[in-house]
């Protein structure tokens, strides 16, 4: 008499998975995944703001350099603008949206005979965008326009106060002498920068400014 095969119903349980238990297991990787990316989604936007943060420093690093080295290197120098009218070698005050103007060297010119060049620079707060100004000539002709962009936006801030020699503290250049006339190429003996910015608080800057070619 042949053997019957009688079918083993454990071995049967064991050959695969039943419909519920893959619909559980395919329920629980869409949960996990669903965490996992909002994980890190949640990363990659934590990254993405840190990149901004860092390069907002290093703008503003780099916005106090130039002012630093435009204010630090300034020449007792009077320059005439477009109409023939004698302007001081630097100028400003407090008033809103002011042009800040200075005559200052810059950069290395081998056909000069004292081997710098001068040059007018000038800064003005306005729309929350600290604009850096220059003019291709010292002093402006006709028609001659200066170049002008953003140095650092985002600026809700930006004062310059100026320290005459045996004087306090002040808001205004050049100062009035006792003849009630403005010296045009007097320079202070130090200035203080105010730059505030709206994410990053406001940075201040003290300058001692050279006075060997200054006039008293």
């Amino acid at each position: 008499m042949p053997y019957e095969l009688i079918p083993n119903k454990l071995a049967l349980k064991q050959q695969g998975f039943t419909l519920l238990e893959v619909l559980i297991a395919l329920s629980l990787f869409a949960v996990l995944s669903a965490m996992a990316f909002g994980g890190l989604n949640q990363l990659l936007g934590q990254h993405q703001q840190l990149q901004k943060k860092q390069q907002r420093f290093v703008d503003l690093q780099s916005a106090i350099q130039v002012l630093e080295r435009d204010f630090s290197q300034m020449e007792p120098r009077s320059i005439r603008d477009a109409f023939g009218d004698t302007q001081a070698a630097l100028k400003g005050n407090i008033t809103p949206e002011f042009t800040y103007e200075l005559t200052t060297k810059t950069w290395f010119n081998p056909h000069h005979g004292q081997g710098v060049l001068l040059q007018r620079i000038a800064y003005q707060l306005q729309g929350q965008k600290l604009w850096r100004s220059y003019h291709p000539q010292l002093d402006a002709g006709v028609g001659n326009s200066p170049v002008r962009y953003t140095l650092m936006d985002q600026v809700t801030g930006f004062k310059v106060r100026f320290l005459p020699k045996k004087q306090q503290w002040i808001d205004y250049w050049p100062p009035i002498d006792q003849q009630g006339k403005p010296n045009l190429k007097q320079l202070p003996k130090a200035i203080e920068l105010e730059l505030t910015t709206a994410d990053l608080g406001t940075i201040k800057r003290l300058i001692e400014i050279p006075q060997s070619g200054a006039q008293p």
